[in-house]
């Protein structure tokens, strides 16, 4: 009864001060919590918590206390301050009430469940107090499961919103660290979280807009799914985001878009865990919290760790769109994975990847920076649509393979099956094995192609290639039986093109070329088709001693 009694006294010392809220007064933050201003809270009412250890000093008549909970039963505007130690701070608002929950230096701990746990469905707003240091930490074994909800640090039936200028350090020993079964929205402050399971999830949305974010976590970095429906759905709109995540990084069952913002995103341990192989022994071992200090140091890490069946670094069940930010990425399993659409139009991303770089149905670029420094495969898709913005592939195996690839038997499909249009953009792929590997056809009416094969490969596998504008450059013998259509001028050589060293193309008389292009294999035979090339006009192609001059057909 210690904490109910000292509770009480401070109803009586802290009569006054702050400002109580007054009855059923609008106000837009409160009503609106999600997209509000919360940057004035001052000027509205609020109570005054402050936490003594294992007791609590407050002049709000809605709080009560219990041996192990502090419980606010009122929407509302709240200050918290001090140390709550092995103690759960529980809301319980219902849906359409809203309680702010402003921290000002606490350090709350609660050993056997959730640090902060809201369940009657109310929004819960964690205003982060400009200049402020704030930790919540919970124990490894809860008293209670079999409740989603309750097995993170933080945890929220209805919306939760983090904002504010200060900071926030969250220690999830338990299993996860941030948990809302509606919206999670981050729009300020400085969050650094570590996590034993997983770090923000959400149940309906997952948003960032601002804020810098810092997780270390055994699986999920970020995600949205829910239960019931098997939607969800995660919108990037900006603030800086740093992933080092055992299992995947950012996760939607729906949809996954971003149209600004920063990412550095690393799973499975990164493309260095790659075994280029499902049948290696470690292939598919993922899972856990990064070592990052000794286990007798770090108590998080002392249980058995979490295992992961992937490490992806964006996963969307139904659509993936990229228009804005820029990613790092550093995966030992897929980059970019899409069980519907990926769309490309404005990111900046850079995939260092351990297998297929990314995996889709249909692939769109059409603007934007995507560079694959290394990956078993570039992409796999059932068809792609390039009209702008710039892909290069540099990959172990295939660079580009859509609808399965080139079988090269009876059942291909018809020569007109349209499996890639390029009108524009730029693809550029240095392939260990094919470089574009197409089961149909290529209908191209502008852009830039340039294709590079490993040795005895092929740069090009088609039924079909219809070439009416651009530049397809195919460094490496074309398969007799590609049909190839066009009526640009063409040049098709038997010319040594050293691995690593520039091909260029340059006009006579001109010492500026007009193309140039580096195989990482050495091929003998190249061909160039282009709407740039002139017939009456000799071009010299050379690469290291090797150089020839002629005028295209």
């Amino acid at each position: 009864m210690k904490r109910m009694m000292l509770l009480a006294v401070g109803l009586a010392l802290l009569a006054g001060c702050g400002h109580a809220p007054q009855e059923n007064e609008p106000l837009e933050s409160m009503t609106a919590p999600m997209t509000a201003d919360h940057s004035q809270w001052q000027q509205e009412p609020y109570y005054i918590l402050q936490f003594n250890v294992d007791s609590v000093i407050s002049n709000a008549p809605n709080v009560t206390a219990t041996a192990s909970r502090v419980i606010i039963s009122q929407g509302g505007t709240y200050l918290l301050s001090g140390t709550l130690q092995d103690a759960q701070l529980t809301v319980e608002i219902p849906a359409g009430e809203t309680a702010r929950l402003v921290l000002r230096g606490v350090d709350m701990h609660c050993e056997r469940g959730p640090v902060i746990y809201s369940n009657g469905g109310g929004t819960v707003v964690l205003l982060l107090e400009d200049g402020t240091e704030n930790t919540i930490s919970d124990g490894k074994s809860y008293l209670y499961s079999g409740s989603k909800v309750r097995e993170a640090a933080i945890s929220v039936e209805g919306d939760l919103l983090i904002t504010g200028g200060g900071s926030l350090s969250v220690e999830a020993i338990h299993n996860d660290a941030l948990r809302s079964e509606s919206t999670l929205a981050v729009a300020e402050g400085t969050l650094e979280i570590t996590a034993w399971r997983d770090g923000l999830l959400a149940g309906q949305e997952l948003q960032i807009s601002g804020g810098q974010l810092s997780i270390a976590c055994g699986r999920t970095g970020l995600s949205a799914s829910s239960a019931k429906s098997g939607q969800g759905s995660v919108t990037l709109a900006g603030g800086t985001v740093a992933l080092i995540c055992g299992g995947d990084g950012i996760t939607a069952a729906g949809s996954l878009s971003a149209t600004a913002g920063e990412y550095h995103i690393t799973t499975g341990g990164g493309s260095g865990n790659a075994s280029y192989g499902e049948t290696a022994e470690k292939w598919g071992l993922w899972g856990g919290l990064p070592q990052q200090q000794p286990a007798e140091e770090q108590a998080i890490v002392s249980r058995e760790p979490i295992v992961s069946d992937s490490a992806r670094g964006l996963f969307a069940g139904r659509s993936l769109a990229l228009s804005g930010g820029a990613f790092t990425l550093d995966c030992s399993d897929a980059a970019l994975y899409s069980g519907g659409s990926t769309q490309l139009a404005g990111s900046r991303v850079i995939i260092s990847g351990g297998d297929t770089a990314i995996t889709t149905q249909q692939l769109t670029l059409s603007a934007g920076d995507v560079s694959i420094l290394t990956a078993r495969r570039g992409a796999v898709a059932g068809d792609m649509t390039l009209s702008g913005g710039s892909l290069s592939i540099t990959a172990a195996e295939e660079g580009l393979t859509l609808s399965g690839g080139y079988a090269g038997s009876e059942a291909d499909p018809a020569a007109d099956l349209r499996k890639m249009t390029v009108t524009g953009g730029s693809l550029s792929i240095c392939a260990g094995t094919h470089a574009l590997d197409i089961g149909g056809s290529l209908f191209q009416s502008g852009g830039s192609l340039l294709l590079g094969s490993g040795r005895e490969q092929n740069p090009l596998r088609a039924t079909a290639a219809r070439v009416s504008g651009g530049t397809l450059l195919a460094a490496g013998s074309l398969p007799e039986e590609l049909q190839l259509y066009t009526g640009l001028p063409r040049i098709s050589v038997e010319l040594w093109l050293t691995g690593g060293r520039p091909l260029t193309v340059t006009a006579a008389e001109e010492s500026v070329p007009i193309l140039s292009f580096t195989p990482e294999t050495s091929v003998g035979y190249v061909t160039l088709i282009s709407d740039a090339l002139e017939k009456d006009t000799t071009y010299y192609l050379v690469s290291g001693s090797a150089r020839i001059g002629l005028s295209p057909a």
